[in-house]
């Protein structure tokens, strides 16, 4: 009856070039995890989804505060606080603006990179452009825009409802 065992273990000792104390134990950790999986498998307890549910909802809401006191960073990539600022587009999750998003400006001078990637047409290599060229001078009219590589007079027609100076 022993002979197994000690077969299983000779060759793994031969093969790996491991110490029977460490065939032991790697043996006996493979069968903890088959054992805790089968148990995890075998005793779904309905009990516990109210607790799922819940720790779902502190995440969310965690989630939902953060959405309100940061926004990303400044054109120095330095955390900006904007629970006091209106201007800026507060949002959980990132996509493109969309026609019947006229509402929602961004201002082009202070928009963060992730910002203007919602911008239609603009990528973050166009993103990281308008930001270089604002350090260097601020936006003033929408003409400014067509310095960029990358913006032409048509994409300008797309976003020109969507930005402000």
């Amino acid at each position: 009856m022993n002979k197994f065992p000690n077969k299983v273990i000779d060759f793994f000792r031969k093969n790996l070039a491991i110490t029977k104390q460490e065939v032991i134990f790697v043996g006996f950790l493979f069968f903890a995890l088959v054992v805790a999986s089968l148990n995890k498998f075998i005793n779904q307890n309905p009990a516990h989804e109210g607790t799922r549910k819940y720790l779902q909802y502190l995440i969310d809401s965690l989630e939902d505060e953060e959405t309100k006191t940061f926004v990303g960073t400044d054109i120095n990539s330095n955390p900006v606080d904007t629970a006091n600022l209106t201007n800026i587009i507060k949002t959980t999750t990132f996509s493109k603006l969309k026609d019947s998003d006229t509402l929602k400006k961004i201002n082009i001078n202070t928009a963060s990179r992730v910002e203007l990637m919602r911008l239609p047409g603009i990528g973050e290599k166009t993103a990281q452009k308008i930001i270089e060229l604002r350090m260097k001078k601020k936006f003033i009219k929408k003409d400014d825009l067509l310095e960029i590589d990358g913006i032409g007079r048509k994409k300008l027609e797309r976003i020109e409802k969507f930005i402000t100076y």
